[in-house]
């Protein structure tokens, strides 16, 4: 854990701006794509005026079409966090990746993105819906019972990110399909959980310290990369071991 921190801070140090100019890549086509979804909203507001209808926020066609674009920004937010690794990992090896180049391996990496993205949120139904089933219907108004409550939400949503995080890196940084990287992010799990837990956990805090104004230049431009870059590492790291235990094997 140290060591990939350790690599991701020299690789950063010593070319800062390849990573920098990955995030600010990152957040210029995340700001379009956000314009892109306010534009499909006022098309559909427009549409329903040129046909003399009121829209009304609780009617199917308008919770249909909000739906569709929420799903679409979804879909190429996706893509996006896949260039965002890519661009890191091409930054700690001194490779600068051009606007186009990101835009274009977000569009191809979208669809598995997504595929990942259905998967966890599944596993967090199936995980939490009990949960909160319980509490509305059993347990809604008992004293502490929504602390209680709130405390197994964090803990599963936590739990479930962080398993499917790096399934998210070997489609993103790595290239692979939906398959390889569901089936190496639990080999790489298996191996080195402990590491990973802790360095997911910090992650998760630098994550949340990105809403934060004037603290969110620090965490998005320096902080963020590096730690992302860290979890890259370690990754990579590990897929080299698999490389040198499989070829060990065929000797």
């Amino acid at each position: 854990m140290i060591e990939s921190i350790t690599k991701a801070f020299n690789a950063y140090s010593k070319g800062p701006f390849l990573f920098v100019w990955a995030s600010i890549m990152y957040i210029i086509l995340l700001i379009a794509s956000l314009f892109a979804a306010f534009g499909m909203a006022v098309a559909y507001f427009i549409a329903l005026s040129v046909l003399n209808k009121e829209m009304v926020i609780g009617s199917i066609p308008t919770l249909a079409v909000f739906g569709i674009i929420a799903l679409l920004f979804i879909f190429f937010g996706g893509g996006l966090n896949a260039a965002l690794a890519k661009a890191y990992r091409s930054a700690y090896w001194k490779e600068k990746m051009s606007l186009t180049k990101f835009y274009g391996y977000a569009l191809e990496k979208a669809p598995e993105m997504f595929g990942i993205q259905l998967v966890r949120e599944l596993l967090w139904v199936l995980l939490a819906g009990p949960g909160i089933a319980i509490y509305i219907y059993m347990l809604k108004g008992i004293e502490f019972m929504d602390i209680l409550f709130y405390a197994y939400i964090v803990f599963v949503t936590f739990m479930i990110h962080m398993i499917f995080t790096p399934a998210f890196i070997s489609a993103g940084a790595f290239g692979m399909n939906l398959f390889s990287s569901m089936r190496h992010a639990f080999e790489f799990l298996r191996k080195r959980h402990v590491f990973f837990i802790a360095m997911f956990a910090l992650f998760a805090v630098l994550w949340f310290l990105n809403f934060i104004p004037i603290l969110q230049f620090i965490t998005i431009f320096f902080a963020y990369p590096v730690l992302y870059t860290a979890l890259i590492i370690m990754m990579e790291d590990a897929i080299k071991i698999k490389e040198e235990e499989s070829d060990a094997e065929g000797i």
